[in-house]
């Protein structure tokens, strides 16, 4: 293998997963368990491909939103539907995802906070702005 076909080979995003060094860095993330860092990095992947596919994955806000079942999960990850839900509250504790149920039948939106983004305000719905123009989240 030249150069070239191994750089090709390295730069090819669709082989690897990005799992951002702030979750093992950053203190508000040290409750996270491996499991749950695992499953917001292929959330995290699934987001990005959202987002270059344009309007289509995006909400009336104009936020960046993934369709990504349960059962898709837990087949991923070859894990149960329990568990899949504790790891998606762990997210949802660390507001690191935001899931909105769209009804009955239909699969939830997810919202997915990039950690790989230096400035990300607007990444979930609901989002109010106070007196200095700040972004806060309801």
């Amino acid at each position: 293998m030249t150069m070239t076909e191994y750089e090709e080979l390295m730069n090819d995003t669709r082989l690897f997963y990005r799992l951002p060094k702030r979750l093992f860095d950053d203190t508000a993330f040290a409750d996270l368990s491996v499991d749950a860092k695992v499953l917001y990095m292929i959330l995290l992947d699934r987001r990005c491909l959202s987002e270059i596919n344009g309007s289509d994955w995006r909400d009336d806000h104009g936020c960046v939103f993934i369709y990504f079942t349960v059962e898709e999960m837990m087949s991923l990850l070859n894990c149960g539907n329990k568990k899949v839900n504790e790891l998606l509250k762990e997210l949802e504790k660390c507001n690191l995802v935001q899931r909105k149920h769209l009804g009955l039948g239909k699969p939830n939106r997810i919202y997915v906070y990039d950690l790989l983004a230096p400035h990300n305000p607007n990444w979930r719905p609901g989002a109010k702005t106070d007196e200095e123009g700040d972004k806060k989240y309801a």
